[in-house]
């Protein structure tokens, strides 16, 4: 099973990517939750509360991209390093970072997303070391 849960995952990242937001969020179950450490922990419900935080998450840049770089199976979690990019909306600047993606997946689909800015956080809430 876990897999199939990177292969979910991979598909999900894959529709992003292509900008299809409906495909993206096909495997997202009804009651999903988005959950986000920083830059202030918040959680958000269902998928239009993914929508919502997405929107403030890159509110106030352009350009912004977001590449999944390495998927770590994890059993019923799938971890995922994205590197983000954009340049700042009032200021030109360009800002790139790493953030790691834990998908928590049940029944075929993605339960839960919890985002935050360092491996060792997501291995945490992962339930893993490393």
């Amino acid at each position: 099973m876990s897999q199939e849960n990177v292969e979910i995952v991979r598909r999900t990242y894959a529709a992003f990517e292509r900008g299809d937001l409906e495909a993206a969020l096909e495997d997202a179950d009804p009651n999903l939750i988005t959950y986000r450490e920083e830059p202030e922990a918040r959680t958000w419900h269902g998928r239009e509360g993914f929508l919502e935080s997405l929107a403030d998450w890159t509110e106030g840049f352009d350009e912004f991209s977001a590449t999944p770089e390495d998927f770590l199976d994890a059993g019923d979690r799938v971890i995922v390093r994205v590197h983000q990019s954009a340049v700042g909306r009032s200021s030109g600047a360009p800002v790139e970072a790493d953030f790691w993606f834990v998908h928590t997946l049940g029944d075929g689909s993605i339960t839960r997303l919890d985002i935050f800015a360092s491996k060792a956080q997501a291995l945490e809430a992962a339930r893993l070391r490393g």
